[in-house]
């Protein structure tokens, strides 16, 4: 180079390393900042779900789609009165289940979803059985909270997801799966699976589709119910849920007015086909069991 000639106007090279490595420090931060706003709205969008059915369910919001909204809430308890039974109708119907209580619950205790008035919470409690369940209605939660029972306002999603890892013996849900939709369901079956120690069960409670009268009729008298589902069905998603040993069992027969029929076999045979689609099981309980081993 002569002496008249410029200088070459290049950072050294090593300032150019320096440079890079900033620009993709700054790319890499940008990226995850990117990633951590998808998943901030991502939850703010579940919390507000949550919150908006929260409030139709307690009164203070509006209609949700469902059958839900300030007015239905204000009657909720009378309707409960009128078409789920008396507490100790229903509370009859519920003992056929302290068999599995006792062969199966022990530290682990039970959590009740959707515990309503409280009529499982209560037996359990005179069994000397942990127990504790949660609701959206607050008179129910509050009505239970003044008898002394575990009992929390909330959404059941909500509760298990809160819950540590395989530290409950039983999960039970008494007539509520049939108000979810099926991505609700699915994920409901997923979180009990979660928080059931392995060999718990969770145990569904629904009214029984393969009754024709409960299918046709009877099931369309709570009108926040979505669609019936067939035993086959439930026993179908808890297998796919990762639970085994799955149980159904048809429950509660209505008394039939049809009396035996003497004669051919193909008039008993089709009276007994009558018979139970009439009158057979109203409900039907599906159990399934996290597997021996398994953890979350």
């Amino acid at each position: 180079m002569s002496s008249g000639a410029v200088p070459e106007d290049h950072p050294p090279r090593g300032r150019e390393v320096d440079l890079e490595r900033q620009v993709s420090n700054l790319l890499h931060a940008v990226s995850e900042l990117g990633s951590l706003a998808r998943d901030t709205r991502d939850r703010l969008e579940a919390v507000a779900a949550e919150l908006r059915s929260l409030q139709a369910r307690s009164g203070s919001g509006g209609h949700d789609g469902d059958g839900w909204g300030p007015r239905f809430a204000a009657i909720h308890a009378d309707f409960t009165d009128h078409f789920r039974g008396s507490t100790a109708e229903v509370s009859a119907k519920l003992e056929g289940y302290l068999p599995d209580v006792h062969r199966l619950v022990g530290v682990g205790g039970v959590v009740d979803l959707g515990c309503g008035r409280g009529e499982w919470l209560t037996l359990l409690h005179a069994a000397g059985v942990g127990a504790r369940g949660v609701d959206t209605d607050p008179r129910f939660v509050a009505a239970g909270r003044a008898r002394g029972l575990d009992m929390e306002l909330g959404d059941a999603l909500g509760y298990l997801r809160a819950l540590q890892p395989d530290s409950v013996d039983m999960v039970t849900a008494f007539h509520l799966i049939e108000h979810l939709d099926t991505e609700e369901l699915l994920a409901l079956m997923e979180a009990a699976r979660g928080v059931l120690r392995p060999g718990g069960c969770l145990l569904l409670e629904t009214p029984n589709p393969t009754n024709l009268v409960m299918a046709a009729c009877d099931f369309y008298n709570d009108p926040t119910h979505r669609s019936p589902l067939p035993p086959a069905l439930t026993q179908y998603l808890l297998s796919t849920q990762g639970f085994g040993d799955v149980e159904v069992r048809p429950l509660h027969p209505k008394a039939s007015p049809m009396v035996p029929t003497r004669g051919e076999d193909a008039v008993a045979q089709l009276q007994e086909l009558a018979v139970q689609a009439l009158f057979g099981p109203q409900d039907y309980a599906a159990l399934g069991y996290k597997l021996p081993g398994e953890t979350r």
